[in-house]
């Protein structure tokens, strides 16, 4: 379906595991370990954080799928629920815009009764009504919402057919009739219910996607297409404001005083640096112009042997981001299933990474370790569908160039890359001289100026090959699955498989556990294995490195990079 939303591999090599805060699910797969030891927690007078920050593709919650505008959307937006993560790593889901929900005995109606001193940062209340305009708008055809599956995905009354009337193409009068219909309701300015065509396990967990926060409606109308684009054309409910954005340079996030819950926000000010470059960010933590980095290769292990001393603190672990290659299936040679096979198969991933990163997780699979899936941890589970065999690679480009009558010493395949560093370059040339040794083939290195250009070209499915990845919105598998569906508009490389749809789908509303992981196990061999429709390259790990008087810094597994909001400043000053 969506963390973190779509992730760049130019984005991991930079902010991987870089410093976020908040998770959610089985605390025993996702704990972090630190090297922080017990000291003063006694606030500093000077609440200021330095780290590194993010463009943003917009600020709509309607218009959003990349990690880095999630990010933003985690400080300035709050939903129903909000994931919190203490300081042993150990998660779990709780209220935040809503009080408390009652959820019926059949599992098909959710309400969720809002808090009444929720405000946004005109003063205005956060009401019920901005809940339904919200979720209207995300499924509305005309909105062009790259997450307008969701609810279609988490089983909401009257979804599916939405999605099945704009996939028909029909005409505006009948998907607004529908849309009406959609199974949520203001009952008052505070109720806001939720009926399901389904039961859906991991519904809950689901809101705390920011996908699905309010919206006010008057905003929107006064905006119009420049909603969300600039800071001015929006009004925030979460626990910081974004009082300046320089695009490229610098955000700045300032704790939000209408915030219903300031009073335990710590933090006053947050500056967030927009820098790609790994060793510009770990040269700036290291002058003291940063509090927190993430790294790798050479400045990882000096930076351990730091925190080994003492100097400063050290957390690991593994997150739960998967990141892949997009096959543009629709694209020259990529139609072939044994071609993108074979370019697979050829990829030793673990002396990738020993190349590329020195550290990261092999993956030979979608799905990272540490995601839910019905109670139990899918990974542990289901092994992964592929392994390297470049015996076999080379088998099938062989019969998938003899049957598309090319032949290898004409193809070349583009590999867009992201802004251009020195990991996305290293990743280039890897892949570059592993395709030509191997198979003889050439692969073109396609870099970008800026984030917003790679996004733009990988929606528009202008590549032939695309570094990317995902992370999950919230702890269940589907938000991984949800992706690949022929209907889901973050589908970049248009695979489209109706067995895959099948099962995904009788997934999201199977109550026996085991039943639902023999399904995705299922669709995930299909995706990756038969069809080839995505090429997984590494499951993310933390790596990162904070200043000792950043304080209440945790993981985030779900949603974007970051969450501010227990963060805090002790023991810098004396």
């Amino acid at each position: 379906m969506n963390k973190k939303k779509l992730v760049a591999l130019f984005l991991a090599a930079t902010t991987v595991s870089t410093m976020v805060f908040a998770g959610c699910g089985s605390t025993e797969e996702k704990k972090e370990t630190s090297t922080e030891k017990t000291a003063d927690t006694k606030p500093d007078k000077d609440q200021t954080l330095n780290l590194v920050g993010y463009d943003y593709t917009s600020l709509d919650p309607a218009k959003v799928s990349d990690a880095e505008s999630f990010t933003s959307m985690n400080q300035v937006f709050e939903g129903l629920m909000r994931e919190q993560t203490d300081i042993k790593g150990n998660t779990k889901i709780v209220n935040a815009g809503a009080e408390k929900v009652d959820v019926s005995s059949d599992k098909l109606t959710y309400t969720f009764h809002l808090r009444k001193d929720a405000k946004w940062t005109d003063d205005k209340p956060v009401t019920a009504k901005d809940y339904v305009y919200a979720w209207k708008r995300l499924i509305n055809p005309t909105t062009a919402a790259p997450y307008m599956t969701i609810l279609a995905e988490l089983n909401v009354k009257g979804a599916q057919e939405i999605i099945d009337a704009a996939t028909a193409k029909k005409d505006k009068a009948t998907t607004d009739a529908l849309v009406e219909k959609l199974g949520v309701e203001a009952k008052d300015d505070y109720t806001f219910e939720v009926k399901l065509a389904k039961p859906t396990p991991y519904f809950l967990n689901a809101m705390t996607f920011k996908g699905l926060v309010p919206v006010r409606e008057d905003k929107v109308k006064a905006a119009g297409d420049k909603y969300g684009a600039d800071i001015n054309t929006v009004v925030y409910n979460g626990p910081f404001t974004i009082s300046d954005y320089q695009k490229g340079s610098k955000i700045v996030y300032k704790k939000n005083t209408k915030y219903w819950n300031a009073k335990n926000i710590k933090l006053e000010t947050a500056n967030g640096f927009i820098i790609d470059e790994s060793n510009t960010l770990v040269k700036m933590f290291e002058t003291g112009e940063l509090d927190l980095t993430g790294a790798s290769k050479d400045n990882l292990a000096r930076l351990k042997e730091k925190a080994k001393n003492g100097e400063i603190t050290y957390i690991h672990g593994k997150d739960t981001t998967s990141y892949y290659e997009y096959f543009n299936v629709t694209k020259g040679i990529l139609k072939n299933a044994k071609v993108r096979k074979a370019l697979s198969l050829a990829i030793n991933r673990q002396e990738y990474l020993d190349v590329v990163y020195k550290r990261m997780i092999p993956a030979y699979g979608l799905i990272t370790d540490g995601v839910d899936c019905s109670g139990s941890v899918y990974r542990k589970e289901v092994p992964e569908p592929i392994k390297n065999d470049v015996e076999e690679a080379k088998k099938l480009m062989t019969e998938g160039l003899k049957e598309e009558g090319v032949d290898a010493s004409k193809v070349v395949i583009k590999d867009l890359l992201g802004t251009k560093t020195s990991t996305t370059s290293a990743i280039g040339d890897y892949m570059e001289k592993l395709y030509k040794d191997t198979f003889g083939i050439k692969l073109e290195q396609v870099f970008t100026p800026d984030s917003k250009t790679f996004f733009k070209l990988l929606n528009e499915g202008d590549f032939d090959i695309a570094s990317s990845g995902w992370g999950p919105d919230y702890d269940d598998i589907s938000s991984f699955f949800g992706v690949f569906l022929s209907d889901s508009a973050n589908n970049n490389g248009h695979y489209k498989n109706p067995k895959y749809d099948e099962l995904v789908k009788k997934a999201a509303s199977e109550e026996d556990a085991k039943k639902r992981v023999e399904l995705y196990k299922e669709a995930e061999k299909i995706l990756v294995a038969d069809d080839a429709g995505i090429m997984p390259s590494y499951y993310a790990d933390i790596n990162s490195f904070r200043k000792n008087y950043v304080k209440g810094s945790t993981f985030s597994k779900f949603g974007g990079q970051y969450d501010l909001s227990q963060v805090y400043i002790s023991g810098k000053t004396k």
